[in-house]
């Protein structure tokens, strides 16, 4: 019984506080890219390193923090965006880059980037580790995974 409760109360408890929240405009994901625009996710896929956020961030400005099995999605105008990823806490680490990793989008008109971001164990640490998703598998996690908490408004 008590075993039964533990594991009850572990469930809601992860469910309720692994949350992941977008702090840039959530996109109709249903709708084509609109003109002038390419739509950019950023997926993290796996359960390693779960109790871990990941923030990311893009041209230096915060995009949102990214728990596991959740995405971020949004839209941005033609050209460069260099994306980071980090785990929270880094920025108080001397190492400015420990725990991090970096991926440039050169974004097109009318194209959609499906990037994977996910945990990498490091011989002493995990670090945020990006690469590119094939788009069936991206929007195989899309239809399973929760939709961001959106802390964005005009």
């Amino acid at each position: 019984m008590k075993k039964t409760l533990f594991l009850i109360i572990l469930f809601f408890s992860t469910y309720l506080y692994s949350q992941t929240s977008q702090y840039v405009e959530f996109p109709n994901i249903n709708t084509e890219v609109p003109p002038n625009k390419a739509r950019i996710y950023v997926i993290r896929p796996t359960g390693k390193l779960s109790h871990y956020y990941i923030t990311l961030s893009s041209n230096g400005n915060m995009i949102g923090r990214l728990d596991y099995k959740n995405y971020l999605c949004w839209d941005v105008d033609v050209g460069k965006y260099n994306l980071e990823g980090a785990f929270e806490g880094n920025k108080i680490r001397k190492d400015q880059t420990e725990n991090k990793d970096f991926f440039t989008v050169n974004a097109k008109e009318g194209k959609t980037y499906y990037i994977r971001l996910s945990p990498a164990y490091g011989l002493t640490t995990g670090k945020a580790s990006f690469d590119i998703i094939e788009p069936e598998k991206a929007q195989e996690y899309i239809k399973k995974f929760p939709k961001p908490k959106v802390k964005y408004v005009d």
